[in-house]
């Protein structure tokens, strides 16, 4: 192959990477979205929660959801400086 044909196939790989990459950001930041509603639903029903049994489990579930959130950013913040460089 040539060098020309070469440098084609390899700028369509890569920016096929880019596109993956783009997508998986742009899904990312929806279900970081939903995961921050559904983080601010938790603490509204733990305040407004009596019962220790249901809060204790409510708080879990908060914990759980904070720990995805985290992860969630981190994987974004990565995505981010992949795209920059």
């Amino acid at each position: 192959m040539k060098t020309k044909h070469l440098l084609r196939k390899m700028k369509a790989l890569l920016s096929a990477d880019q596109r993956k990459q783009l997508a998986k950001y742009d899904s990312l930041s929806k279900v970081l979205g939903k995961l921050k509603k559904k983080e601010a639903a938790l603490r509204e029903k733990i305040e407004g929660e009596k019962d220790k049994d249901r809060r204790r489990k409510l708080m879990r579930k908060l914990k759980v959801v904070q720990a995805q959130r985290k992860k969630g950013a981190k994987l974004r913040r990565e995505i981010e400086k992949l795209r920059d460089e």
